[in-house]
């Protein structure tokens, strides 16, 4: 093949092929272009904003600033989303794990000590689940759920539910975590 040390070279060597082996690399070149541009995309599988975790059906965020129990569920409020609501103990071993060192609020309170747990939707906390403490306020620490004063500085977690997306296909399951 001729080598490309001036314009007229280059062109040359692009415009007609002099050689057997110089339309072979030609053909390959164009054929490898053509493939590429006809395969199918695989659609995306990330149905949850950038920085947050998606998991049976709901995206959580995992707070690097503290805040008190108002605070942070008025930041969650503004990332569209509440502090952290759940009814299984697969979403709690989920936060457990990946919550880290940190305390963080859940949306879960009470008016008194006297008065039942009601989570931020408005429901109200089932059993198997169990609050220490004698707060007002709920936090995951490292033994479950426990409470506390609700003005404590602490992490939070909110949830809210995954974006409308395309399920990865049965193909392609392997390239997203689908739970």
């Amino acid at each position: 093949m001729q080598e490309f040390r001036g314009t007229r070279s280059w062109r040359k060597a692009f415009s007609t092929p002099e050689e057997p082996g110089e339309v072979t690399v030609l053909n390959a070149v164009a054929l490898s272009i053509a493939v590429q541009a006809f395969q199918p995309r695989i659609p995306p599988c990330h149905r949850c904003p950038f920085n947050w975790i998606g998991y049976r059906g709901k995206c959580y965020y995992f707070s690097e600033a503290e805040g008190n129990w108002t605070s942070s569920r008025d930041s969650c409020s503004l990332l569209g989303a509440s502090l952290a609501v759940f009814n299984s103990t697969e979403d709690l071993s989920f936060m457990m794990r990946y919550k880290g060192i940190s305390e963080h609020w859940i949306g879960l309170s009470r008016q008194d000590e006297q008065q039942p747990w009601q989570w931020a939707d408005g429901s109200s906390l089932a059993p198997p689940f169990g609050v220490r403490g004698g707060g007002h306020c709920a936090y995951l620490n490292d033994n479950g759920l426990s409470s506390s004063w609700c003005s404590t500085e602490r992490n939070w977690v909110c949830t809210k539910p995954e974006l409308p997306g395309p399920r990865p296909s049965r193909a392609s399951r392997n390239l997203c975590v689908d739970s």
